[in-house]
């Protein structure tokens, strides 16, 4: 009668395991999916920044090209010039810090992903070691079920 209470009490302590395990996972999923969605957000304002990046950059080279056609020719505006190429040079170092501040969020999605992911493949193993572990008492419980309770009677009908 013991055994048989004991039993019941593993079998839903297990289940209980086996419900919080399953939550956690879905918990998890939902997380990574959300990182993932985090990313590829993440992502479509890299490829915007930078395609806006790359039209700044031909827009300051045909600024640049111009400013120096009319300091040749025009030396009274030569401040004037000076000024706007130290206004692109703000413009192209704030564009640099944008896109090291982006590329960081990047970086630190990824490690969360990365973290995030070695921690369920951590519950996974331990899931699995608790199946295998279930099994096998499962079968050494069928294997002594299946023991003659008499250690005198004979296996089979030898009769």
């Amino acid at each position: 009668m013991i055994i048989q209470i004991s039993v019941a009490c593993i079998a839903a302590a297990f289940i209980v395991l086996v419900y919080f395990l399953v939550k956690t996972l879905i918990s998890a999923k939902a997380s990574l999916e959300q990182v993932t969605e985090t990313l590829a957000h993440i992502d479509a304002k890299v490829d915007a920044i930078s395609q806006e990046t790359v039209k700044l950059m031909h827009t300051t080279q045909q600024i640049t090209d111009d400013v120096q056609g009319k300091m040749k020719s025009v030396d009274t505006l030569f401040r004037s010039i000076g000024q706007v190429g130290e206004s692109v040079s703000q413009v192209s170092t704030s564009v640099k810090q944008v896109s090291a501040t982006v590329s960081d969020s990047v970086r630190r999605a990824g490690d969360r992903v990365n973290r995030e992911r070695n921690q369920v493949a951590e519950v996974m193993e331990w899931a699995t070691l608790g199946l295998q572990l279930w099994r096998k008492w499962q079968s050494r419980k069928r294997s002594v079920e299946q023991l003659p309770k008499n250690p005198n009677e004979r296996v089979g009908n030898d009769v």
